[in-house]
């Protein structure tokens, strides 16, 4: 899965495993940290990508890409924010 999502001040491509972030310089995280920053509330995350982690989690779940019982605590999560 490679998705590119635009901002007005970033560029965000979500492919597989990480997350590129680039607003005025690039940063990456695991595309596993970025969930379980979004499900717990921790993690160690870029600013710019920390901004973001609600719509990167959205798009990876309407894209399917979430597997077995992360995908069932994801979206409950999801759910219950929304």
């Amino acid at each position: 899965m490679r998705v590119r999502l635009g901002y007005p001040d970033r560029i965000v491509e979500v492919d597989g495993k990480s997350v590129h972030v680039f607003k005025g310089r690039l940063v990456s995280a695991p595309l596993s940290e970025v969930i379980n920053y979004y499900v717990r509330g921790e993690g160690l995350l870029p600013p710019a990508v920390r901004e973001i982690a609600e719509d990167i989690v959205r798009v990876v779940i309407r894209t399917g890409e979430l597997e077995g019982s992360l995908q069932s605590s994801v979206e409950y999560s999801h759910r219950v924010s929304a």
